[in-house]
C-alpha cells in the first residue's frame, strides 16, 4: 500500500509571497512613474538644469517639456531651476545652493535678450563659496537653454554686486561673468 502524504499549506510562506509581490509591484511602479528622473535619456524633449552634486560639482538634470503655450523652454528651465530639485534628486546627492525662499518676480524674453528677474532671497545667505555656486548654476542653465543675452535682476535692478562679499559680476551672463 502506498501512502499519500498529505501537503500543508504553510500560510507563513503565502503571506511573505505576498508580501514580496506587492513590493515588487510598488517598486515596479514607482520607478514607472519617475522613469524619467531615473532615466534622463527616455526624455526626448526637455531641457536642463544645473544643480550640484554630492562634491559641489555641477549636475546637469533633464526635464521634459511640453510646449502648451503658457511658457517657453527657458522660462520652464528657469522655473525648474528655482524650484531645486525633486526629493528623489536629493536622495541621489543633487542639490541647490539657490535659498529656498527665491522667487522668480519675472521672465521676460525679447527678440534681441532674456531677464530674469528674482526676489531680494536669492541674494542672501552662505558665504563666498555659496555666492559662486548659485551664479554658476544660473549660468549654466541659461547658457543650456538659450543663445541670448540674459541678464539677471533683482527685486526689477539690474545686478552688479552681489551677495554681502559685494561680488563684482558682469552682464550678460556668460561663464566670465564671476
Amino acid at each position: 500500500m502506498s501512502r499519500k502524504k498529505k501537503q500543508k499549506n504553510n500560510p507563513a510562506g503565502m503571506i511573505i509571497s505576498l508580501i514580496l509581490i506587492i513590493a515588487i509591484c510598488f517598486c515596479g511602479l514607482f520607478v514607472w512613474f519617475n522613469r524619467y528622473e531615473f532615466f534622463p535619456a527616455l526624455i526626448k524633449n526637455g531641457v536642463s538644469v544645473c544643480f550640484l552634486g554630492k562634491n559641489g560639482e555641477n549636475k546637469f538634470v533633464k526635464y521634459s517639456y511640453n510646449e502648451d503655450g503658457k511658457q517657453t523652454r527657458f522660462e520652464f528651465a528657469i522655473r525648474k531651476l528655482i524650484e531645486g530639485p525633486s526629493d528623489i534628486q536629493r536622495l541621489f546627492n543633487t542639490y541647490s545652493e539657490i535659498p529656498s525662499g527665491t522667487k522668480i518676480l519675472a521672465v521676460i524674453q525679447e527678440d534681441n535678450k532674456n531677464i530674469i528677474d528674482l526676489t531680494p532671497e536669492f541674494n542672501t545667505g552662505g558665504g563666498t563659496e555659496s555666492i559662486y555656486k548659485k551664479l554658476n548654476q544660473i549660468i549654466e542653465t541659461v547658457n543650456l537653454n538659450t543663445d541670448k543675452p540674459t541678464y539677471l535682476f533683482i527685486n526689477g535692478v539690474q545686478t552688479e554686486v552681489f551677495g554681502g562679499e559685494g561680488i563684482m559680476i558682469t552682464q550678460p551672463l556668460t561663464k566670465d561673468s564671476l
